[in-house]
């Protein structure tokens, strides 16, 4: 990604400089200025011209929308969408208000934003957007940058909005310059909820849903998401543009980094396995897969299935089962016996949808044309270590021995239990992993 553009700089009393960058587009201020590892200063000196546009290598036309007054809180902006009517156009240069806040934003322009102090040393760092869009086009809502020799953690996200534009919401972390972000998740299914179900409030210390019941939810999730240099967190919808979005991140600087009883070392970055489809009967779906050289802990995982009603729950026979070294020879260590027992359950969840603070059991709808269904599944107090490597295995329903009639320990030639269907499976593995050799 390419950095923000210096526009100029001005020193305030011998202090540290107060500069002027022109953001990317649809950048807010707030990150534009914390991927420079400044604060954002909500004041503006145009003085009712265009030359700190000038100063960015911008060529301002001598005709502007509303003759270039200030009229939204985006601007001053710089028109850079050839879809917009406006394109070219320098906006909101003149009569900017004394205060103009940092978050705005605009999917097709580039703001001038005021930077200020050096923020690499906060010790709690993080945003709130508040009555903002969100759009196909991906914002980032949040960045910033730490200190060399220090440890950033990320531990708190929480949005709102209507449940249309939550269904397809897509949250993004890039750690240390990623190119490729290494999480990227919806908001629900983060928080172990399969189809937007909006059964609320609910929650644990570590996600939950205060606000639903078809109405606008508000998802959050204290995952800690350590880094190293830098983070940048963005917002996309799948389909369209939805208004009335709202989203809250925040971290903080070298904070302890463990999950239960397990210290994790400086080096530990968190990974976001994501798959989607469809799966054959019997098929293997590895939830998380690390190679040789890593050691790791699997933290978390979410599953939800969904069939056209043949076979019902009989994909809940799938066993878990762990290999380390991802190489290990079947069965692995086998981790249940079937995939409500893995969710600590059991008899295909005959008590009813439960949220407890290790597991729970978010979603069913169950009919004759129609199954639904997901649970999640954390490993704090029983921890899932590793040291070279690493797989996380569940089967789409699965079979007896012919001989002695015991589940879980049959690839092939024993006695499939059921129909199992799994028309379309989406899978989240959360794991913590670094280079082998490096310490707690």
């Amino acid at each position: 990604m390419s950095h923000p553009v210096l526009v100029s700089s001005l020193m305030i009393l011998g202090a540290s400089a107060q500069e002027y960058f022109l953001g990317q587009q649809g950048d807010n201020c707030a990150a534009t200025c914390g991927a420079l590892g400044r604060t954002c200063l909500d004041t503006f000196a145009t003085g009712n011209t265009t030359a700190l546009f000038a100063q960015a290598n911008v060529s301002c036309p001598a005709q502007s929308a509303q003759g270039g007054v200030w009229w939204s809180p985006d601007q001053p902006s710089f028109v850079t969408d050839s879809s917009d009517p406006n394109f070219g156009q320098c906006l909101g240069f003149r009569n900017v208000p004394p205060t103009v806040l940092c978050q705005g934003s605009y999917p097709t322009t580039r703001r001038l934003c005021h930077c200020g102090e050096d923020d690499t040393a906060a010790l709690t760092f993080g945003t709130g957007l508040s009555s903002g869009s969100i759009t196909t086009a991906e914002a980032t809502i949040f960045a910033h940058v730490i200190a060399d020799g220090h440890l950033g953690v990320m531990n708190h996200f929480w949005s709102t909005c209507s449940p249309e534009a939550e269904a397809g919401a897509v949250i993004r972390y890039y750690v240390d310059g990623e190119q490729n972000a290494s999480i990227a998740f919806s908001p629900a299914m983060a928080s172990g909820t399969g189809y937007d179900d909006s059964q609320a409030p609910w929650g644990t210390k570590w996600f939950g849903l205060g606000a639903g019941r078809g109405q606008g939810q508000a998802w959050f999730n204290n995952f800690k998401i350590p880094f190293g240099k830098s983070i940048r967190v963005t917002a996309q919808h799948r389909t369209g543009s939805f208004p009335g979005f709202y989203m809250i991140v925040r971290g903080g600087l070298d904070l302890a980094l463990s999950i239960g009883e397990t210290v994790l070392p400086p080096s530990a970055r968190l990974q976001l396995q994501v798959f989607e489809g469809s799966l054959a009967p019997l098929e293997f779906l590895d939830v998380a897969s690390v190679p040789k050289g890593y050691s790791g802990q699997f933290f978390m995982s979410a599953l939800a299935v969904d069939n056209a009603g043949v076979g019902g729950l009989n994909f809940l026979e799938g066993c878990y089962r762990m290999y380390d070294p991802a190489d290990q020879g079947f069965p692995g260590t086998v981790l249940s016996t079937g995939t409500e027992d893995y969710f600590d359950s059991g008899w295909y969840f005959n008590a009813g949808e439960f949220r407890f603070p290790v597991s729970g059991f978010t979603h069913l709808l169950l009919n004759q044309s129609r199954t639904e269904w997901s649970a999640y599944r954390f490993h704090e107090m029983d921890p899932l270590r590793f040291n070279n490597g690493f797989r996380l295995s569940w089967r789409c329903g699965d079979m007896d021995d012919a001989a002695t009639g015991l589940k879980c320990y049959t690839v092939a030639g024993g006695k499939t239990v059921g129909t199992p269907t799994c028309n379309h499976v989406l899978s989240y593995g959360w794991v913590y992993v670094w280079p082998n050799g490096d310490s707690d």
